[in-house]
């Protein structure tokens, strides 16, 4: 068996960017006890080694200690998808070929681009290295990046348990706060868990699109209310609503935000994009110059300005596509989302219309 936890990055497990150490070697050892005879944890982060970041989290000698061997993702495959809405095939682990079934161990999180990140987002880590990149710039809108989510999760035989014991609120799926919610959700229904999922912590499935898609493809939306909830053994169940999760700090939704371009003349809508969409926006005062943003992003429109007395980065605003990838990964909080002020927006348009090349806003 394959155990894909989260492993974002390098960040210690009290932080909550990724699975718990304890939560993995439970899962190892529960699939021992249901017979497997090899099992194998792995995962694929953006953009730093993979060992490095499992050991930083503790993942890696949690494994081990268990009996585990550790898979690293680095050669690809092409893997079948069928009746996808984007995807026809889509290069893999080749893990995926060695193991019966893959035993998913997403965190409950929020997500800057997809409003919340669960047990099919984190079947995205199974595609090695930087190849996750280009999939951001291929299909830079959330709705068309979350049909493809849907595509890649729904084509992968796996069982999920999710650790929602110490979720991400705020600024996820890398630079939120840890929030005791207190439970762990199981289903083989990747579609099911993350619907229920998320009304654990407050939102409504309703108005994230790619949650929508994956409950309409497996003939599920109309019985949507929710699977039970079961916090301990021999309790009774409980509904999701009933899941305590006061002062949990929600994002907005983002495919709303796209919604608001529609009615914009077309001619208008670039500007109009520049005043209603969200941004990343860098913060000198906490960049240590580590470059992670500039080397995960996919249209590469990012750069580091070495020669500025502080950390300054760079972006060329206008082929930014706000996949948030640099946010994602960036190990201070440097990175927050944002709109850009009317004074600076007005500025960089003026700046522009003098200039044969792009404006670029600090």
């Amino acid at each position: 068996m394959l155990l894909k936890p989260n492993i974002l990055m390098a960040s210690q497990a009290a932080k909550a960017v990724t699975t718990h150490p304890a939560f993995v070697a439970a899962a190892v050892r529960f699939v021992r006890s249901r017979g497997a005879s090899e099992i194998w944890v792995g995962d694929s982060p953006g953009w730093q080694p993979a060992i490095l970041a499992a050991k930083a989290s503790g993942i890696y000698d949690a494994a081990l200690s268990e009996g585990a061997l550790w898979a690293d993702f680095r050669e690809a495959v092409p893997h079948s998808v069928d009746s996808g809405k984007k995807l026809v095939n889509i290069p893999l682990t080749s893990w995926l070929k060695k193991t019966d079934i893959v035993i998913n161990l997403p965190k409950l999180k929020n997500h800057r681009l997809m409003t919340y990140t669960g047990a099919m987002k984190n079947l995205f880590g199974l595609i090695p290295g930087t190849a996750k990149s280009a999939l951001h710039l291929q299909y830079p809108s959330v709705r068309d990046f979350g049909e493809m989510l849907v595509d890649l999760a729904l084509s992968i035989p796996c069982f999920t348990f999710m650790d929602g014991i110490v979720a991400m609120q705020g600024e996820g799926p890398g630079s939120g706060t840890p929030y005791e919610l207190g439970i762990m959700l199981a289903s083989n229904s990747l579609a099911d868990l993350d619907w229920t999922a998320v009304q654990c912590i407050g939102y409504d499935p309703h108005r994230i699109p790619y949650l929508v898609d994956a409950m309409e493809r497996t003939w599920r939306v109309g019985q949507a209310d929710g699977p039970d909830t079961i916090p301990e053994p021999h309790t009774a169940p409980l509904h999701p609503s009933e899941i305590s999760h006061q002062g949990f700090e929600l994002l907005p939704y983002q495919s709303e935000l796209e919604q608001k371009l529609t009615g914009v003349p077309s001619r208008f809508r670039a500007r109009a994009a520049s005043l209603i969409r969200l941004r990343p926006i860098f913060h000198e005062s906490k960049c240590i110059g580590c470059g992670a943003c500039v080397r995960i992003c996919p249209p590469k429109v990012l750069s580091l300005d070495s020669k500025h007395r502080n950390h300054r980065v760079r972006i060329d605003d206008s082929r930014c596509i706000t996949c948030f990838c640099c946010h994602e990964v960036c190990p201070e909080k440097a990175i927050s989302i944002g709109r850009v002020p009317f004074r600076i927006w007005h500025r960089s348009l003026h700046k522009a219309s003098h200039s044969e090349k792009p404006g670029e806003i600090s």
